[in-house]
């Protein structure tokens, strides 16, 4: 499960996008039940039908047809922001006690000055999970080794000894980390945007 800081109104939102696309889907199903003449079939028949309707709405799921889930709502938009960055494609594995999401400098607190005291809470699945966490660790990895070598010379953040030119180099390397929040937050405006 993913967890991100996001705006309370903008949560609301999706929380309500969502409740419609679970309406529109429970009028979809009453009308295919009802097309399929379910209160008379028996057995076999029966059985049939409800397969061809839970078929249909797996389908109409998968399509984005019928976004009943936060992850559903999300999806589309999601994959164009993974596309967008290069990120859908195959990546090696996050290696072995790699910091992880949320551990990353350039992610958002709540104390962020940002406003997102929301927490939206998301389990993806693996065809977007995947390619989102191993995208943000491999794309961000060598502005990480930076700011890591950064930190080496200069100190620990806010009580470093920098010069104004190498904070203002920290502030760049800061600036080119993606986090797996802001490719979320930003699925999340795409998402409410097109409503």
């Amino acid at each position: 499960m993913m967890v991100v800081a996001v705006a309370p109104a903008d949560l609301d939102l999706l929380d309500a996008l969502v409740a419609e696309q679970q309406d529109a889907e429970r009028r979809w199903q009453a009308s295919a039940e009802d097309a399929a003449d379910i209160p008379h079939l028996r057995g076999a028949a029966l059985r049939a039908a409800r397969a061809r309707i839970r078929a249909e709405r797996d389908q109409r799921r998968d399509d984005g047809r019928h976004r009943v889930t936060r992850w559903r709502a999300l999806a589309p938009a999601l994959r164009v922001e993974l596309e967008a960055a290069g990120m859908l494609r195959e990546w090696e594995p996050v290696p072995a006690g790699a910091a992880q999401a949320g551990q990353t400098l350039g992610g958002t607190g709540p104390g962020g000055g940002q406003g997102l005291t929301g927490r939206l809470c998301v389990t993806l699945p693996d065809t977007l999970a995947v390619p989102l966490h191993r995208g943000v660790y491999w794309t961000n990895e060598p502005h990480v080794t930076a700011l890591d070598a950064w930190t080496e010379r200069w100190g620990t953040w806010p009580h470093s000894r920098a010069t104004p030119q190498a904070l203002d180099e920290r502030a760049r390397l800061i600036g080119q980390i993606t986090t797996t929040g802001t490719l979320l937050r930003t699925a999340l405006k795409r998402t409410l945007e097109s409503r």
